[in-house]
């Protein structure tokens, strides 16, 4: 039987090590957060290409990177992605979006290479049903065509066309969705994936099936608890993450990830010291005694 556990996450954040405490149901467990693996805030002005790939139709100015800045439907979902393939690791990024005619947003898990237009928006405003999404596709901006409304679309990968990939929307977070930037954050523990948006949980979803190195089931579980729905899928054990739109102007900053691991030795959660940048954040996760031997993996092209 599924439980849902509440997690409190505290991250410490020091020269060389992330430490992360968290309760899960009654227990304490740590989760370690190692050094930066990514830390780009993009003031070089120049895209760092050992760390990221970006596709036609981008620039960096004024200490962000710009996404459909030109306004032209030929820049049509210009992505910008990491160049490896990541699982288990604590994100962070900024994004801010204009409310146009058409969609932006983000995914996980996504293929390593060149994406160039396979987003498509997932499945909610992608232009054509026949087109392919890769990875899981946050939808945050929906085109006025699509029936997200008021909504954030999540898109699983199933192998097939948009037209039939399985999707689920979620409430936004209060507070989002007024085309400010607003901070990201992904607690991708392997078969667990949290995202939250402003510090409030958006969902979480919970993988299982694995074989060959993909993902063949997601359920999907709102803040509280419950269950959204469970789908066949295609979802890679580690992907990149892309960002993407479609004539709607957006910009991202502030990108850092680091690796993440279950501590195998519980005790004591860690307290943040009074010179560390301590965050806490409330989320959901779904079994962590699963997870108890979660390993970090990276792959770098």
């Amino acid at each position: 039987m599924k439980k849902i556990f509440a997690i409190v996450l505290a991250v410490m954040m020091t020269a060389v090590l992330c430490v992360t405490a968290f309760a899960a149901s009654h227990a304490q467990t740590k989760i370690s957060v190692g050094a930066f693996l990514i830390n780009e805030d993009f003031e070089s002005g120049e895209l760092n290409t050992d760390l990221f790939k970006a596709w036609s139709g981008y620039k960096i100015e004024s200490g962000k990177m710009h996404l459909g800045h030109s306004n032209n439907w030929v820049e049509s979902s210009p992505e910008f992605h990491t160049a490896a393939a990541y699982s288990n690791y604590y994100a962070t990024f900024k994004i801010a979006g204009a409310i146009r005619d058409c969609y932006y947003g983000f995914a996980l898990r996504a293929p390593e290479g060149e994406h160039g237009g396979l987003m498509n928006g997932g499945r909610f405003g992608v232009p054509s049903a026949s087109e392919a999404s890769t990875g899981i596709a946050f939808d945050l901006y929906g085109a006025a065509n699509s029936t997200l409304g008021e909504q954030i679309g999540i898109t699983f990968c199933n192998g097939g066309a948009n037209g039939d990939a399985p999707a689920v929307a979620v409430n936004r977070p209060d507070g989002f969705g007024d085309g400010s930037e607003a901070a990201f954050e992904v607690i991708d523990l392997g078969s667990v994936i949290t995202v939250l948006i402003n510090k409030k949980e958006l969902a979480t979803i919970e993988l299982s099936g694995l074989a060959d190195g993909v993902y063949t089931k997601a359920t999907v579980f709102d803040p509280a608890g419950s269950e959204l729905g469970t789908f066949d899928v295609s979802v890679l054990a580690e992907g990149s993450i892309v960002f993407y739109q479609r004539n709607n102007y957006i910009t991202v900053d502030d990108f850092t990830l680091a690796p993440a691991e279950i501590d195998e030795n519980p005790g004591d959660p860690v307290e943040p010291s009074p010179t560390s940048d301590a965050a806490i954040i409330a989320i959901a996760a779904v079994g962590c005694v699963a997870l108890a031997g979660a390993v970090v993996a990276k792959k770098v092209k």
